[in-house]
């Protein structure tokens, strides 16, 4: 498939996924309003839109995909409810329905959610420049995640996190771990995709609760802390917020395994940030 190809499957895709989010807010009584916004991979659509009332909601729609299970969880939006003290959207209705022939034998999820306050700090995941956020924002974050460190953990990893590191590290440093290192392991709730497109400000709100589950702890710490790395000042906030946590035997862990899944996509972001990543995972190594 050459470019003029894949511009017009992508373009009949982002048309497609627009009918969805229209047929969506027929069956909500909703208004859209403002811009749809298009995750990278055209898996999901959303915009605001007004209710009846004339309240503001924040659409979505998502369709079923198989190469993202079990990383994206179909109920992760909907089950986040359960975690309280974290700001974060509620949703607020939802309802699934059957794809037509253009993805047949999938299904369509529709969520009405609150809107989260502010804009998503970067479009991408990756941080280039100095976001210019309060001080009351990092402190909220920190605050954030103890709290959602405290969350009763999951009892079922079908991501299965352990063997997902072990194959990371053999693929990108040849390197096999003994099993052995996870057994002293802190296990936490985590929202496990905590990038800087997922980030409000300047009143911070977490969206795309999709992969919440069981991580080790320190986990989305490690994550923006790798998404932190092209800019080095804010990456050194990160670490002096979360320091404890991240030089803790888990934190190590957690940074081994976000920095595995990191050399692992494609996307020109990642590949910016490949030479610091291997440094960094090699200097990890060493130490363990």
């Amino acid at each position: 498939m050459d470019d003029a190809d894949v511009e017009a499957a992508v373009e009949e895709r982002r048309r497609w996924l627009d009918g969805q989010l229209q047929a969506a807010a027929d069956r909500f009584h909703l208004t859209p309003a403002g811009e749809t916004v298009n995750t990278y991979d055209m898996r999901s659509a959303g915009r605001p839109a007004h209710t009846t009332d004339g309240g503001e909601v924040w659409l979505r729609v998502v369709l079923e995909d198989p190469d993202y299970q079990p990383r994206c969880r179909w109920d992760g939006n909907v089950t986040a409810s359960t975690i309280a003290g974290v700001p974060k959207p509620t949703v607020l209705d939802w309802a699934d329905w059957d794809a037509d022939d253009y993805a047949s034998g999938r299904r369509l999820r529709g969520e009405i959610m609150s809107l989260a306050p502010g804009n998503a700090i970067c479009q991408d995941s990756v941080l280039r420049e100095d976001p210019c956020l309060p001080d009351e924002w990092w402190a909220s974050l920190g605050s954030a995640l103890t709290v959602l460190a405290k969350h009763p953990v999951p009892e079922c990893d079908e991501y299965d996190t352990v063997g997902s590191m072990i194959g990371d590290v053999r693929d990108h440093f040849g390197v096999d771990l003994d099993p052995m290192v996870f057994d002293s392991v802190a296990w936490t709730t985590a929202h496990t995709d905590l990038h800087w497109g997922n980030l409000t400000g300047p009143q911070l709100c977490i969206v795309d609760w999709e992969t919440w589950r069981r991580a080790p702890a320190g986990y989305d710490a490690a994550t923006l802390y790798c998404a932190s790395l092209l800019h080095a000042p804010t990456a050194q906030r990160v670490r002096t917020l979360f320091g404890s946590v991240l030089d803790a035997h888990s934190g190590r862990l957690a940074l081994l395994a976000v920095i595995g899944r990191f050399l692992g996509l494609t996307s020109e972001d990642h590949l910016e940030l490949e030479p610091l990543l291997f440094s960094l995972g090699k200097g990890l190594l060493y130490r363990l």
